[in-house]
């Protein structure tokens, strides 16, 4: 384990939502002297995890080198927080993150998605992927979690895309803001200045 301090950050996006969003959302904690970078993804969060997750282990070794750092910090947002529990339960070797937050992710699937096996949407999408019965949430389920890597799960009111009882997982200290409301509590996570300073916390010292 690495010394925490000025530890890169790495953000991922969520579903439906292009690289810039990651970036924007950066600023935030660029501006507080965190050196952040965006992760890249598929077809703006709509394709597959497994594949998104995929990505990940190039990117970490990318931000690594440009910082010569031995860790980052991980970010995700929304979606990016199931991808990056993928990569850290079913990825292989965790010890480039020193620790991962996830804000507003499904991490433990997401109920409103089982509508969607009512309609003809492709088992690879992401968005089918979050049914708490499909293969990737049974996969994730069963895998362990990693033991070197600090596990942190953010949450709101009035989140009426990630309820509680999708991102309060288990092994995951859980943080329930206080700056959300009813129905836009999942898009107050990424832009109510709060909500900012609580990850900003949680990413501890810049």
């Amino acid at each position: 384990m690495s010394d925490e301090s000025n530890l890169p950050v790495l953000i991922l996006s969520g579903l439906g939502a292009p690289r810039a969003s990651a970036q924007l959302y950066g600023a935030v904690f660029r501006a507080r002297g965190f050196r952040v970078y965006a992760a890249p993804h598929r077809l703006w969060g709509y394709g597959d995890v497994w594949k998104a997750a995929a990505l990940l282990p190039d990117a970490i070794d990318e931000v690594r080198q440009r910082t010569g750092a031995p860790q980052v910090k991980l970010v995700g947002m929304s979606l990016g927080g199931l991808v990056g529990l993928v990569h850290l339960k079913c990825g292989g070797d965790t010890s480039a993150v020193e620790r991962f937050i996830s804000v507003g992710g499904p991490l433990n699937g997401a109920a409103a998605a089982k509508l969607l096996e009512l309609v003809p949407v492709p088992r690879g999408h992401a968005v089918a992927q979050t049914s708490p019965n499909s293969e990737l949430m049974r996969t994730l389920r069963d895998a362990p979690l990693p033991d070197s890597v600090r596990l942190i799960s953010v949450g709101t009111h009035g989140d009426v895309m990630t309820p509680r009882s999708a991102w309060d997982a288990e092994g995951f200290e859980v943080v329930e803001t206080p700056y959300g409301r009813f129905p836009l509590g999942h898009w107050m996570l990424f832009t109510h200045p709060g909500n900012h300073q609580i990850v900003a916390d949680l990413l501890g010292p810049a």
